[in-house]
């Protein structure tokens, strides 16, 4: 079925939107429906979706409020990519298209699904909950209303970029490790913790900092970047993600969590080879008997297709490694003179 928006100022296409259904109340399996509509230059997906909803199909269900980028209520997946849908621009996403003329519109993943392009926020909040995601003040209850509760300037261009969060969670639905483990903190909480932890105002640093470091926290990120790659604003997720594992070692050490045992264990294979000593690695960061328990069976199966790292004897220094333990030395101490000067 083929039907107009009726606005004139410019040329017009057809364009099919294939957009995912599923009403758990009468569907048992999901599907995908094809909308054609007539569309101009400058509409945008959202405005498409409204127009196929109002004169098409009054059954498809999506969120949407503001429309101007600024809620995050309407994204969405488009093209395989998280997104808002009143910025996407469908002339833009047409080039994108797997196939001619086939906008796909699909909802977030790694949250449940509720109705069509609409899904649960709720496991998002309850993690936000559960790792404190707001500002215990440190300013007494008596005299909260009184005054201003001010920072510096140079505080708040600390954590500025990280303020611009929506919580649209297309970072949540980029994010390669909630993929397989829906009980990973998330990037989005990760990105509002660390917002929390470095404001001076804050008084429960440590608790929240305590929640990071535990099991399905901070230091499960692979730094894949997708989750700032598919930022709508643009903000440094992961540059708040390192911050974190920082504060993290410079406030209960590199021996806290095996991730920050595995981050120390790296860096010293890179200090003194230039390369990772690999068949030495899961022990240094998990302990000979988690080892053996866990791996033991994948040790053998590599053994028996000949695939095991060299033994740490056999493992070469990198070509010129005098010189670059000189580079990461100077490195290393640039990057504890950065961490003294945000601590002042």
């Amino acid at each position: 079925m083929t039907v107009s928006i009726d606005q004139q100022q410019e040329p017009k296409r057809d364009v099919t939107f294939r957009v995912f259904r599923f009403n758990p109340q009468v569907d048992s399996k999901s599907y995908f429906d094809d909308y054609t509509i007539s569309v101009e230059r400058g509409i945008t997906v959202l405005r498409s979706l409204n127009y196929i909803k109002e004169h098409v199909d009054a059954s498809l269900s999506f969120r949407a409020f503001c429309q101007a980028g600024i809620c995050g209520s309407c994204a969405m997946r488009v093209n395989g990519l998280s997104k808002l849908a009143c910025t996407a621009q469908v002339w833009d996403e047409l080039a994108k298209c797997r196939e001619p003329g086939i906008i796909k519109v699909e909802p977030l993943r790694s949250l449940p699904m509720i109705k069509d392009l609409i899904v649960d926020m709720d496991p998002l909040v309850s993690k936000m909950t559960h790792y404190s995601n707001w500002i215990d003040s440190t300013m007494p209850e008596a005299e909260m209303g009184r005054k201003e509760f001010l920072i510096s300037e140079e505080e708040f261009e600390r954590y500025d970029k990280a303020t611009d969060c929506i919580l649209c969670a297309s970072c949540v639905s980029e994010c390669s490790i909630l993929r397989a483990n829906k009980e990973y903190v998330s990037p989005a909480v990760l990105l509002k913790s660390y917002r929390m932890n470095v404001d001076s105002r804050d008084s429960i640093h440590d608790l929240r900092l305590s929640e990071l470091v535990k099991d399905h926290g901070v230091w499960d990120c692979t730094h894949c970047y997708r989750c700032q790659e598919s930022c709508v604003k643009s903000i440094p997720i992961m540059e708040a993600i390192h911050g974190i594992r920082e504060d993290a070692i410079a406030s209960r050490g590199a021996k806290d969590t095996s991730g920050a045992k595995h981050a120390e264990a790296f860096m010293e294979d890179i200090e003194k080879k230039g390369k990772l000593v690999e068949a030495t690695l899961p022990i240094r960061t998990n302990g000979i008997v988690w080892t053996l328990k866990n791996l033991l069976p994948m040790a053998v199966k590599m053994i028996m297709k000949r695939r095991t790292p060299p033994p740490p004897p056999l493992v070469k220094s990198s070509k010129g490694i005098k010189i670059f333990r000189t580079m990461f030395r100077e490195m290393s101490e640039h990057v504890k003179e950065d961490q003294k000067s945000h601590k002042k």
